[in-house]
């Protein structure tokens, strides 16, 4: 037998092989219902979130090798859990991109997946033609919690806890603390101590707390709502919403002239129970007839300061002689180091007089004559004074302090004149 008969038959037996090949798996394949797209369509063939940079993940896109033609991909979107839809303007390589059949390219996406770790995340990317595709993703689930606490008593710097969850797949170096007002106002990174900076980060474990004290006065900002930022440099955040402390209310309950003894009247100063701490009285002054008294001889002691308790009560005895200015209204200030104001108004006549709430009741001197407030800043700050002296020191407490006559002589008393 010649060598080329030998060929053909070689060669018909591989096509006869071939062609019986094809049928069996062309009739599998109708026999599954296998069938080929007739448009361009791609699929997502991986989603990763890298630990340590939340501005980006990366994707992979393939064109399946039984695509009819090239794809082009023109958008890559993000669609949160609150069904907002976030367009991603930057990937590498560039959009559009085109794809061959059989082809899968990796994408560098950047979008910034800080404020949704652990939440599922749809990533949809969109062809010129033919069908695009959609998965479902989600982010590490790095979780930072804010505990803060704020001392009452001393409003000008707070305490944070951070605590990088238990459940937290790495570790995270915070940088720099925020804080946001309720007004929109960010007091970007807050000095700390210890100090945390870009450069000199503080590395936070999973399970494991970071103590800082935060610089922040917000003496002017009591009662108010504000949030606080905790910023890694792999790009997580935690947040907490809080609320600072209300003001110190202070209040004057009553005042008492006693007829027989003119050096010095009697005042009961109160501190509400919703006081969120002690108010530390430190002044004491008297403004009548366009003269401004600060009284510096008190029973307790206000120097450095009087400690009174929230829901306490105490009676100061102020030695001022009020008989030179009998029958003349008085305003009494109260003061705390914080800048509490008590603020009473009261006509200047031998007796009790006592104040609380819109009652205020004193026999024989008109309802008219009396007033009571409290507030912080200065109630008096635009009038004109006339003086400011402090009185002679007493050391002696109320009962014992020898009393004088109401028409004493002391030198240095302004002599008694009638009232307007």
């Amino acid at each position: 037998m010649r060598r080329a008969t030998l060929a053909l038959i070689v060669l018909a037996l591989v096509l006869g092989s071939s062609l019986l090949t094809y049928m069996i798996v062309s009739g599998y394949w109708i026999k599954l219902g296998i069938k080929v797209p007739e448009v361009p369509s791609i699929a997502v063939t991986a989603v990763e979130f890298p630990l340590n940079d939340t501005k980006k993940f990366n994707m992979t896109i393939l064109n399946p090798s039984y695509s009819p033609c090239n794809v082009s991909v023109e958008a890559i979107f993000v669609i949160t859990p609150d069904d907002e839809v976030h367009w991603v303007n930057t990937t590498i390589p560039w959009l559009p991109r085109s794809l061959e059949p059989g082809m899968a390219v990796n994408f560098t996406c950047y979008w910034n997946w800080a404020n949704y770790t652990g939440q599922e995340l749809r990533i949809v990317v969109l062809l010129r033609e033919g069908s695009g595709a959609t998965i479902r993703a989600v982010p590490p689930a790095v979780k930072l919690v804010l505990t803060p606490f704020l001392n009452a008593s001393d409003p000008f710097w707070f305490l944070l806890n951070i605590t990088n969850s238990p459940e937290s797949p790495t570790s995270v170096r915070i940088y720099g603390i925020d804080v946001v007002l309720d007004n929109g106002t960010v007091l970007e990174d807050v000095p700390t101590e210890p100090a945390l900076s870009w450069e000199e980060p503080s590395t936070l474990e999973p399970n494991s707390t970071l103590t800082l004290n935060c610089t922040w006065d917000w003496l002017q900002y009591r009662d108010r709502n504000f949030t606080v930022v905790a910023k890694a440099i792999e790009g997580y955040r935690g947040y907490l919403k809080a609320i600072t402390p209300p003001p110190v209310l202070i209040t004057i309950t009553e005042v008492v002239f006693n007829e027989t003894c003119p050096d010095y009247f009697n005042m009961t100063v109160f501190n509400d129970p919703s006081s969120p701490a002690p108010a530390r009285i430190n002044r004491v002054e008297v403004f009548v007839n366009e003269t401004l008294f600060v009284i510096e001889d008190i029973t307790p002691s206000i120097s450095p300061y009087y400690l009174l308790q929230p829901n306490s009560s105490v009676v100061f005895t102020c030695y001022w002689n009020w008989t030179r200015f009998e029958g003349y209204n008085m305003t009494i200030t109260v003061r705390t180091e914080l800048g509490y104001v008590a603020n009473a108004t009261v006509n200047i006549t031998a007796g009790v007089i006592k104040l609380g709430g819109d009652q205020a009741i004193k026999e024989g001197v008109p309802r008219s004559c009396l007033s009571l407030s409290a507030w912080r800043g200065n109630p008096i700050s635009s009038i004109a004074l006339r003086l400011c002296v402090p009185q002679a020191r007493i050391q002696m407490s109320a009962l014992r302090a020898p009393c004088r006559s109401r028409r004493s002589s002391r030198r240095g008393w302004l002599p008694r004149t009638p009232p307007p």
